[in-house]
């Protein structure tokens, strides 16, 4: 039956205001000061966040503070749905994306404690994909554990598979890339799997197994598999944006199909803040939602284990924190802050985590600090924002380590560094750079990115930018000593930025006789992808089976590459020949790939 506006609107007023309900009567308001909270810090935090959606870094956030269990800080910023208006408003849903990895993981151990699944059984007892020589000796704690040797991911579009389990058999057909339990490698396949295993274990669907063991029991009404196109919860959900700072492109909305077909291991649940904070709080309490014994202990204490130091995703490198004295590790799909050791990759003896938490890749972080009873979360739904990172620096500085020092002046002659600096070069394009005087040194803020702290280098006039091995700026005088641009030196290359704020851009428009050469379908080499070049609002684009909406291009550069408007680390080159264009490179921080020019799409493609 088709729903009213009237009844969609009533049913977003009733629902909002039973999911507020429901938040207050886990986490009751308090001040500040009653839980030994800063209230200024507090402010502080609140416009760290405001900041970020003033300068365009994010579209829309909201941020949660608990403290003993009560609330201290509760605010929506920005939009839920730019282009329609609506604002961001508390107990939004998101959707959490990785954060959903923990709840598997969770899932597992419930059965782990009933006896219907052992940490070393393998794999290939519950999916017959994995009876392979690859696959066969993979086992369900090394999916626990990112350890398995599966390949980040491998999915081209979210409609892949027809059912999970037929995801699962896939990847493991598919096999290992490493040798399995030889090193951590971030797997959104293995958590796949992992669900699978917890649908077979369970007899029972993985979206059910989770709601009846899990999210009923703590209380978790608000967190549920967004596959069902009639859930009145839709009404409050976040458009989903992608890009980066000042380049936000609508990537869904709730009025489109779902965005995944059925419960995934890896993602798709939808959540609030206050209900992902009920769950952090059954880690902090053993196991325990109010009188309820979700998890036994022995389960927390095997999902809490430091096991490995944490990989970036695709890479070896070691997973990025702002948090000081702290390495980020891995346990039984749980992502925890330990004090550093020595040795690294090795997980400190009798190691207890400090921090507790997860992140979701929409722009979705919380972190839970056992010993101090005090549970962060902050949900944006900007894909490819910097911010969560960010906001850990803050958390950092007024929550986990709040110092009472007053700020010292600046030294004389470094107010003159102070402000905004124009980049263009790379993947930045009229980006402004910022220098400022934080924690009383001076850093290089880069919106999408980070916060650098610079150190000087010995009595030389150059900084060294802590965090990035092998940066350094210098900064530009003229005759009059006036400080008029900076320079950064990396990789054996230097970027000039002027002083100032970036100069608008220009826009520009093609007509179809302009870029007409360009416009068809082309395919990737070595695979069956197919991307079709258009014209779309004066803009070349491409459009791009994951995509609902055509991803625009910059105009083409000095060199004559473009680069995606959303993500100017990708660039496009075209290659001409005689007036036509018979293929494209497209290179990007993972690899590049070559695509070559088809007369038509195929009928999977559907044109």
């Amino acid at each position: 039956m088709r729903r009213t506006f009237t009844s969609i609107l009533l049913s977003a007023v009733m629902a909002a205001a039973a999911s507020a309900a429901a938040a207050s009567d886990a986490f009751p308001p308090a001040e500040p000061e009653d839980v030994g909270l800063s209230a200024t810090a507090l402010t502080q935090l609140t416009a760290e966040v405001e900041r970020y959606v003033d300068r365009d870094m994010a579209v829309g956030a909201e941020l949660l503070v608990i403290k003993d269990r009560q609330t201290v800080l509760h605010e929506a910023f920005g939009w839920r749905d730019r282009e329609a208006e609506i604002p961001m408003q508390r107990d939004t849903l998101f959707n959490i994306r990785s954060m959903t990895k923990p709840i598997t993981g969770a899932a597992a151990q419930v059965l782990i404690d009933e006896g219907r699944l052992s940490l070393d059984e393998p794999v290939s007892a519950y999916l017959p994909g994995f009876d392979t020589d690859a696959a066969r000796e993979i086992t369900v704690e090394q999916l626990l554990t990112h350890t398995s040797g599966l390949p980040l991911t491998t999915l081209e579009t979210t409609s892949d598979y027809a059912s999970l389990e037929a995801m699962a058999n896939a990847i493991g057909e598919g096999g290992p890339e490493f040798e399995p339990g030889s090193k951590f490698w971030y797997s959104d396949a293995g958590a796949d799997a992992l669900g699978a295993v917890v649908e077979q274990a369970s007899g029972q669907p993985l979206d059910t197994f989770v709601s009846e063991r899990l999210l009923t029991p703590l209380g978790m009404d608000d967190t549920y598999y967004a596959s069902d196109p009639a859930d009145p919860r839709l009404d409050r959900v976040a458009s989903l944006y992608v890009g980066r700072v000042g380049e936000w492109t609508r990537f869904w909305g709730p009025e489109a199909e779902p965005f995944y077909p059925f419960a995934w291991g890896s993602q798709t649940l939808y959540g609030t803040p206050a209900d992902y904070a009920r769950f952090l709080a059954m880690w902090l309490d053993d196991g325990r939602a109010g009188e309820v014994q979700v998890l036994s202990p022995e389960a927390v204490e095997r999902t809490l284990t430091p096991m490995t130091m944490m990989g970036s995703l695709g890479s070896d490198a070691p997973y990025p924190t702002q948090f000081e004295d702290l390495s980020v590790y891995h346990g039984q799909m749980a992502l925890m802050h330990v004090p550093d050791e020595p040795i690294v990759g090795r997980p400190p003896a009798d190691a207890s985590p400090e921090i507790v938490g997860y992140s979701g890749s929409d722009g979705t972080i919380a972190w839970a600090f056992p010993e101090r009873d005090l549970i962060v979360l902050y949900f944006t739904q900007s894909r490819g924002g910097s911010t969560p990172i960010r906001l850990e620096a803050e958390v950092q500085r007024l929550l986990r380590d709040p110092s009472d020092e007053a700020t010292l002046e600046i030294p004389v002659g470094y107010g003159e560094y102070l402000g905004s600096y124009a980049a263009n070069f790379g993947p930045f394009v009229n980006e402004p750079f910022e220098i400022i005087w934080q924690d009383n040194e001076l850093a290089l803020d880069i919106p999408s990115q980070f916060i650098f702290p610079l150190e000087r280098v010995a009595d030389e006039d150059r900084w060294a930018l802590r965090g990035a091995p092998g940066a350094e700026v210098t900064f530009v005088e003229d005759e009059a000593g006036i400080v008029t641009g900076l320079r950064i030196h990396q990789g054996g290359g230097t970027f000039e930025l002027p002083k100032g704020e970036p100069e608008p851009a220009a826009e520009v428009r093609f007509e179809v006789e302009d870029v007409a050469r360009y416009l068809g379908w082309f395919r990737e080499e070595g695979s069956e992808r197919e991307v079709e070049v258009v014209l779309a609002d004066g803009a070349l684009a491409l459009r791009i089976p994951e995509t609902p909406e055509p991803l625009a291009l910059r105009p083409p550069d000095e060199d004559g590459a473009w680069r995606l408007r959303m993500n100017p680390a990708v660039e496009i080159v075209f290659t001409e020949e005689d007036g036509r264009v018979p293929s494209y490179v497209a290179r990007g921080p993972a690899g590049e790939a070559t695509f070559t020019r088809i007369e038509e799409p195929t009928a999977a493609t559907g044109g």
